[in-house]
């Protein structure tokens, strides 16, 4: 392999692993957003999901 496809298939790959982390985000976001309007406590929703106050914040709730 030389050194320009190596670092095509590099780049490939941190393409797809920044999608995937893109991706998780958006469905952690999707999955607060709907706990939140069911009512379900905000510390509870940052513990299940993982995402900030500063985050819950910005979604609008």
């Amino acid at each position: 392999m030389t050194m320009a496809e190596r670092l095509r298939q590099e780049w490939v790959q941190e393409g797809i692993e920044k999608g995937i982390e893109k991706g998780t985000l958006k469905t952690r976001k999707e999955v607060a957003y709907a706990l939140l309007t069911k009512g379900v406590d905000r510390t509870l929703v940052m513990q299940c999901t993982g995402l900030t106050e500063q985050e819950l914040d910005q979604l609008g709730h």
